[in-house]
This record gives C-alpha cells, structure tokens and sequence, in this order.
C-alpha cells in the first residue's frame, strides 16, 4: 500500500471504521513508514486536542449524569501529587501546583469535571510505592480515551523493571513500531500516569538521563530512589558506553539490568553498540533484550 492510499484511511481505521479487509493493510503501512505513523500519531493527538475544546456543562448536571471523576491529594510524600480517579482505576497524577491547576488540567484532557474523594486505600499505596522508590506494582490504570499507541507505550513502561532504564528505541522495538521512535518519544512526554507507569524509566540512547516533563532534578531524584547509580549513568554516557558484557557469561545487558550489576569489576566489558559487542562473540541478555533498541 502507498501512503497516499494509507493516509487517506488512518481517521477510519483509529475510529474503528475500516473494514476489517483494508486494517491489516494499513496497520503493515505504518510498521514500515515512520512518516505515515507520525501521522497517525499526530491524528490521535489533535482528535483529543479538540475533544478537550468542548464546553463543560453545570457541575449539578454533570454530577447528575455521571460525568464527574474525583481526585485526591497526596501530601505525605515529597513531591505531593494530585491524583484523579474513577471507579476503574487512577486517571491522571501531576505533582505539584493547586487544586485549580489540577482541576483545569484534567478538564481540558478527558473534558470533564472533578470532585473531591478519598483514594481507595489500595491505589494509595500504589502511588505512594511509586513515589517511594518500592514500585507501583500492578496499579489499575483507567486509560479512559487514550489512544492505542499510547496504551501500548504506557502499558510496555509499565513492564520496565524497578531500578533499571531502557530507550525510547527500545520501547518503539517492544510493541512492533521500531521506525515510530519520535511518535513513542511525544507519548513518553504526554504520560498522564506518571510514577505508577514509570517514563521516568526512559533514557536517551546516547545515555545519560534525559529530559523529563517535571524537571531533570526529580528524574535523578527518583531513579534514585528506586536504587539506580545515577552518577555511574551519566559517567558511562560521557564515555559513550551503551553496553555492559560480562567476560565469563559472553552475555551483553544495559547498564542497570540486574544480571550487569551482578559483574565484577575485573569481568567487565564496556561496549559502544551491539555491533561491536556481536563481533566480539557477545550475546544479548534475553532479560534485558539490549540489541532490541
């Protein structure tokens, strides 16, 4: 199929509109073609965009109809954050700012009303895991409108280990998109779950820590927490190391997998690619799956 042809069915096929003859063909289109999958990303994007333009109704009528989601505040932690819930799970988390922020945040995403609750006990403990550094471990995510690539982004974050980091490369390889890196990078940047589905997680390929959308500092502060060598992190990129084999095993991890940091020292073998790590007689490490990115 040829991107005019593919372009003009991408609306049909994200409303589920396209006959079930013409999806597999589309869906191959944008495996291969990272420009027509930006598109289709950024479709997604200004379709939500322009739900959240709509008008919001009387408080009283959108109790009454069920439109209303509640939020809490989680103060006992540093950052607090403010946690929006429904019935299926938490919504959206933001650290910091006011009530009025919040509220006017979460009304321009899902274009609905907020009203004060209490967290269910359960999912409490799950975000203030996740703040802790413990982890969130299976926290319910209502992902509501999100759209299929960001559920698959968010769910593939959320597999990420405790403690370790992987690319946005990597991430783009996971769920089948490997050209759409740019498109999996903006959903990285737009995570309305942050802490609980990890994109703190996620590092430039060339190494280091990256960006992130509430400040380099609590990125550090964070992975920290959760027991990554931040300092060793930033070392290893400054020399350009994307890759750590172990002389005794033959088998190559990222630098924070738990199977590298099991390496002594003396065993160790820094590597600046995986073509230089499979010419070398190195295998990738089937946890981590490295060469994946």
């Amino acid at each position: 199929m040829r991107c005019r042809s593919a372009l003009t069915r991408i609306d049909a096929l994200r409303t589920g509109e396209l006959r079930p003859s013409e999806q597999g063909a589309v869906k191959n289109h944008l495996r291969t073609c990272p420009s027509c999958e930006e598109s289709f990303a950024d479709l997604d994007h200004l379709s939500r965009l322009a739900r959240s333009l709509m008008v919001a109704a009387p408080k009283t009528r959108l109790r009454a109809g069920g439109m209303a989601d509640s939020f809490d505040c989680l103060d006992t932690m540093t950052p607090a954050a403010w946690v929006a819930f429904s019935d299926r799970g938490i919504r959206m988390i933001h650290p910091g700012g006011s009530e009025d922020e919040f509220r006017s945040r979460y009304a321009k995403r899902f274009g609905r009303i907020l009203v004060r609750g209490s967290l269910p006990r359960v999912l409490r403990g799950r975000v203030l895991g996740a703040l802790s550094g413990k982890g969130a471990g299976r926290a319910r995510v209502d992902f509501g409108e999100a759209t299929q690539l960001e559920q698959q982004v968010l769910r593939t974050l959320g597999r990420i280990p405790r403690g370790e980091v992987r690319t946005y490369a990597w991430l783009a390889q996971q769920i089948g998109r490997p050209t759409a890196v740019r498109a999996v990078a903006n959903v990285v940047a737009r995570n309305f779950v942050p802490f609980v589905v990890p994109c703190h997680r996620v590092v430039p390929a060339s190494g280091g820590l990256g960006e992130y959308g509430f400040g380099a500092a609590m990125k550090r502060e964070l992975l920290q927490r959760e027991g990554v060598d931040v300092d060793r992190l930033e070392r290893l990129a400054r020399q350009h190391v994307r890759f750590i084999g172990s002389r005794t095993t033959r088998i190559v991890c990222f630098p924070t997998c738990g199977a590298a940091l099991r390496i002594r020292e003396e065993n160790r073998v820094p590597f600046h690619g995986a073509e230089e790590a499979v010419q070398e007689g190195f295998r990738p490490c089937r946890r981590c799956r490295p060469f994946a990115a």
